[in-house]
């Protein structure tokens, strides 16, 4: 059971760090959580309510305007936990009024039935997990009642201002608030526009339905393009705007031109000059996007980072600079896109995590015996060593997750296996190179020695690009990977050999040879990894889609950079 403390005291401890740590506790433990009005100053109450602010709200017991309801949360199993309060809502806000549809005179007479959450406190040594949720749904459920009762108006909406780069407003996610953009940082009293308060969130509850209904397909989908990019790094403010419109055109009509897909001559110009922009680095529009692919993947035990390589042939190109050539065989120009899309162990897509762009230089071609002598971070496969670090900063981004980078059989590079071992990253990496384990020995033949260890079926596209099943016989072992010129280094790899049993007649059997430094000494850890690598093949769909659904090989632009923007 939690001990009962009084107001004043926490339940805590001093971490390493001097930081101060609470134990955690499941929502049942609390007991009966009870809303408890507090009817103004002279209620015996106010006073818990105020010192509870006071202490433990960075804005305090700060006056509030207008109308108002105050409430503590009381839990049969601790007391006194929260403290929360509802006024008057905020005179303009231009993304509430926006989404109402309201006119001067609409909002004038539309206000009285706003009402804003204006405080929301959980004391800070009580972590229980859903808790913030649980009570913030019981008390809109009071509200209604008790505001009718003392102002003689039924609110039928709730809003709430949650301040940029302090919270994410979690709890009211949790609630099934909805999100409707961000304030200019405005206050009441800024009436020369200086915008000198921070940013804040707005969110807004329906306490009668259909009150944020009208047009809720469209603003969800312009919500969307606004979360996904609310963190893009650009010069001003007129970027952010640009790109956001951009994304929304493109989405609208992802296989058309640009002329087309803009459809206003105003928005054809403002587009060709964002992307010939050369203020504008293509990494910052990626930012934002990552970061919610960051976000997605925290709700998630193991991910799944796939990187890998696909062409652009921009041939019939012939006005675009800074393209290369793309075949061994001079002929065929374009460029190359070396990604990092972010999945589920499933196979959901979350997102992208890292972009290369790079078109071969000319002069290069035909020298590829004298790249073999070159430093790894000269050579055109160190690509995969840069996903692999991106990977390595994602798990300090979102520590909490299990990251995992998966590459095909280019992947199987000595150095990607030192820098994992370094950076402390996971890796899973088709074998392509049967490569030393000790000094006549190498790693398939010490592999093939032991007994399979169980069957598994896998689902994969057969010669007719329809799914087929295949049923695959399993063997793995620990083995070290001897260093390919120094010989006294090693790393410790588990290599694992899926081999089709009975493959359809016509069809080339499966025959999958990974390697990892994941630890496998089972046949369930086994099968694990080799599930994860069916999930590589998804990449090659995103791929399909870039070229065929958004018809990227079609895209005109002046110059290399220019298409990169785009």
């Amino acid at each position: 059971m939690i001990p009962k403390v009084s107001q004043s005291e926490e339940i805590g401890h001093e971490g390493n760090t001097g930081e101060r740590r609470y134990p955690e506790y499941e929502l049942w433990e609390l007991g009966e959580i009870g809303i408890v009005l507090v009817r103004g100053k002279n209620d015996p109450n106010y006073s818990i309510w105020k010192e509870m602010l006071e202490e433990h709200h960075y804005l305090h017991s700060a006056k509030l305007y207008g109308q108002q309801i105050k409430y503590l949360v009381k839990s049969s199993g601790v007391g006194w936990i929260g403290a929360m309060s509802f006024s008057s809502s905020a005179w303009r806000v231009k993304v509430r009024d926006e989404r109402l549809g309201w006119d001067e005179e609409a909002r004038k007479s539309g206000l009285r039935k706003v009402v804003s959450n204006s405080r929301f406190l959980i004391v800070p040594w009580l972590r229980v997990k859903n808790l913030a949720s649980h009570v913030m749904s019981k008390a809109l459920k009071r509200l209604p009642g008790d505001w009718e009762e003392v102002y003689k108006t039924t609110p039928v909406l709730v809003e709430t201002y949650v301040e940029k780069g302090r919270y994410d407003g979690t709890c009211y996610k949790a609630s099934n608030w909805e999100y409707l953009g961000e304030t200019q940082g405005r206050g009441r009293n800024d009436r020369y526009h200086q915008n000198k308060l921070s940013r804040k969130y707005v969110f807004a509850y329906e306490l009668e339905d259909g009150i944020l209904g009208a047009g809720r397909e469209e603003r969800e989908e312009q919500d969307w393009v606004e979360e996904e990019f609310q963190e893009v790094r650009l010069p001003n403010r007129a970027k952010k705007k640009r790109v956001m419109s951009i994304v929304r055109d493109f989405f609208a009509r992802p296989a058309s031109s640009i002329p087309m897909a803009c459809d206003t001559g105003a928005k054809l110009k403002g587009a060709y000059r964002f992307f010939g922009d050369e203020r504008v680095n293509p990494a910052d529009i990626l930012h934002s996007h990552i970061r919610q692919t960051l976000k997605r993947a925290e709700e998630q035990k193991v991910v799944l980072s796939v990187n890998d390589t696909t062409s652009m042939n921009l041939s019939t190109h012939e006005a675009t600079d800074g393209l290369g050539c793309l075949s061994t065989e001079q002929g065929e120009d374009g460029y190359f896109l070396h990604d990092t899309v972010v999945f589920t162990t499933t196979g959901i897509p979350l997102g992208v995590l890292d972009a290369q762009v790079w078109a071969r230089d000319p002069d290069e071609h035909g020298k590829k015996a004298k790249r073999k002598h070159k430093p790894i971070e000269e050579k055109e496969s160190y690509k995969w060593l840069r996903s692999l670090q991106a990977t390595a900063r994602a798990t300090k981004d979102a520590s909490g997750v299990d990251w995992v980078s998966v590459g095909d059989r280019e992947a199987d590079i000595y150095e990607l296996f030192e820098l994992a071992s370094q950076q402390e990253v996971s890796f899973l990496v088709r074998s392509f190179h049967n490569r030393r384990v000790c000094e006549d020995t190498k790693v398939w033949e010490v592999v093939d020695r032991e007994v399979p260890v169980g069957r598994m079926r896998v689902f994969v596209k057969g010669k007719d690009k329809r799914e087929r099943e295949a049923e695959l016989e399993i063997r793995f072992r620990e083995v070290r990977i001897r260093h390919p010129r120094r010989e006294k280094e090693e790393v410790r790899l588990w290599a694992i050999r899926a081999k089709e049993v009975s493959p359809p007649k016509g069809e080339e059997g499966l025959d999958w040879k990974l390697l990892t430094n994941r630890e496998v000494r089972d046949f369930e850890q086994a099968c694990e990894k080799v599930q994860w690598y069916t999930v590589r093949f998804r990449i090659e769909v995103f791929h399909k889609i870039l070229k065929s659904g958004r018809r990227s090989e079609d895209r005109r632009l002046g110059s290399l950079d220019r298409l990169e923007r785009c």
